[in-house]
């Protein structure tokens, strides 16, 4: 609700927005100009044209979000990171007293960040902000804030290190033991293509051409690609020689003991832990790292880290840098 009236010489409007009284000069002396002004700036403040907030339950607001982050981001994305980190600060607010989502100030999110700093590794903590970040970065696009609070509140700073990969004793080590197990044609199949624990599970047949020597792995029914883009690699001639006499019309190219495809990831990670990590007594090791162990041989070996990052499906080969620092010294120095 808006009104008119005179100071002075001139006409004021005054409103209310977000909770506070607002007031401006209309600048003129005559009260049919103020009049009229006034009447189109109701329906501008009755539209939401003046960036004021409309608000929200919390708790609202999280499922409103959760949806929205199902509808457009991959099952697992949803499942395994937007659900629990969202569900953990929408908890901590609750604890704070706080029902809705103008309630929530800056040093409300310093404190939660200071919360998780006490019960997590750095890199934890930054995922659970950006989950926080993501559903009030949501909620201004939805109209329900003005601006996140998120956004003025430093970030913990995140320790890079190299990624773990096995050298080339561990993997011969490895190779010889998985070779004795069932999940051997998979764990060639993490080496030789680097492919992420998901799209070793979805992998098809018909995306294998053994004529061609070639892999391409698309997008299908419930399984997308990280970036959403299908990619293709060349087939290794180890790895063609270790599937070509499984091949298959159709279906997945992998399977349990039972001969049904590994759902979800967790068994898949849980029976390489059981069959391939225990037995080998190697340390910091996991499904995924034979991922990096592919990059980094590769690198090592003189492969362009332009061909690693295309294979690996990064959309930026900055982020394959990270095996840079493997690749051949260049003696081209020594010319000096």
């Amino acid at each position: 609700m808006a009104f008119i009236k005179k100071r002075g010489d001139n006409w004021y409007i005054y409103w209310r927005q977000n909770g506070k009284q607002r007031a401006r000069s209309l600048q003129t002396k005559q009260k049919n100009v103020a009049q009229n002004y006034l009447k189109e700036f109701e329906y501008r403040l009755s539209t939401k044209q003046l960036g004021q907030q409309s608000d929200i339950a919390i708790e609202k607001l999280r499922d409103e979000y959760l949806d929205y982050s199902r509808s457009t981001k991959k099952d697992s994305t949803y499942l395994q990171n937007d659900v629990p980190r969202v569900s953990r600060f929408v908890n901590f607010l609750n604890q704070q007293g706080l029902t809705r989502a103008s309630d929530i100030t800056q040093a409300h999110i310093e404190k939660y960040q200071q919360k998780l700093i006490e019960e997590m590794a750095p890199i934890s903590v930054r995922h659970c902000m950006y989950a926080a970040s993501g559903m009030l970065s949501f909620a201004v696009r939805r109209g329900y804030l003005t601006n996140s609070v998120v956004k003025n509140v430093k970030k913990v700073k995140a320790p890079k290190n190299p990624p773990r990969y096995l050298s080339f004793d561990e993997w011969n080590k490895v190779k010889e033991i998985a070779k004795e197990t069932y999940l051997w044609p998979l764990v060639a199949a993490a080496y030789y293509t680097g492919f992420r624990n998901t799209e070793l599970r979805f992998l098809t047949w018909p995306e294998i051409d053994f004529e061609q020597n070639l892999i391409t792995i698309q997008n299908k029914p419930g399984f997308s690609l990280k970036n959403r883009q299908s990619r293709t690699l060349p087939l290794n001639g180890e790895l063609k020689n270790i599937l070509l006499p499984l091949e298959q019309d159709e279906g997945y190219c992998f399977a349990d003991q039972n001969g049904e495809q590994f759902r979800p990831n967790s068994k898949l990670s849980a029976e390489f832990k059981r069959l391939i990590v225990k037995p080998s007594g190697i340390e910091d090791f996991s499904l995924h790292t034979l991922r990096h162990t592919f990059a980094s041989h590769l690198v090592m070996k003189g492969v362009s880290i332009y061909k690693v990052s295309r294979w690996l499906g990064h959309q930026s080969v900055n982020t394959t840098m990270i095996y840079a620092h493997l690749a051949p010294q260049d003696d081209e120095i020594n010319v000096l």
